[in-house]
């Protein structure tokens, strides 16, 4: 039994996709909606579990000159055998955020994370659903007249989520965007996930 909840554990971190949407430039009035795509590899106590994909969504939208709301929500989904037992698990994160523009490119955010976990194995089954305070910042920079770089860091309690990337405008309108993700969380587990990710956004 104690084999099983451990591989449960696992598993469930196995499918802990975090979330955190491209910084990308909105003036006040302006929204953007993307979708996104992360396949990051996934480690627990050091031992590959190989990688496994996460899909994900955002809209954020530009109050005012410097207040931007968003919401994103991402859900990946996991299978593994561990020490001979099958494991497997379903996350959901849901990020929903506010963000100020402290200069045009630097911007401190705050938000909620909320977690909803399911996972298995052929002796136990457990669920996770908890709501965490996140909070991070975000600056950019421009590589020229369509190319912008970034970089972010979000935390909460639970672990740590950097990323840098490139946004490249194709259109007005339609935006590309190749990111690489790395994620630490502070457990038991010592899990970690880290690998490339591409996005498209749309802005209107």
């Amino acid at each position: 039994m104690k084999k099983c909840l451990l591989v449960l554990a696992a598993s469930i971190a196995m499918s802990g996709i975090a979330a955190a949407a491209p910084v990308t430039n909105l003036e006040k009035g302006e929204t953007t909606a993307g979708y996104l795509y992360w396949n990051p590899k996934v480690e627990i106590r050091s031992y590959d579990f190989g990688s496994h994909n996460a899909n994900g969504f955002f809209v954020e939208t530009a109050l005012t000159d410097k207040v931007i709301v968003g919401i994103e929500t991402i859900k990946g989904d996991a299978s593994a055998v561990i020490s001979g037992v099958y494991g497997s698990a379903d996350t959901r994160f849901t990020d929903v955020t506010i963000q100020y523009k402290v200069a045009n490119n630097i911007r401190l955010i705050a938000g909620n994370r909320n977690y909803d976990t399911n996972g298995s194995t052929a002796g136990a089954s457990a669920s996770l659903s908890e709501n965490k305070l996140l909070y991070g910042i975000s600056g950019s920079t421009v590589l020229g007249e369509k190319t912008t770089a970034y970089a972010s860091v979000l935390q909460n309690s639970i672990g740590t989520d950097w990323q840098i990337g490139v946004n490249q405008n194709v259109s007005e309108n339609l935006t590309l965007n190749v990111n690489y993700r790395y994620y630490d969380e502070d457990s038991f587990l010592d899990t970690k996930l880290k690998g490339v990710g591409a996005g498209i956004i749309y802005k209107f």
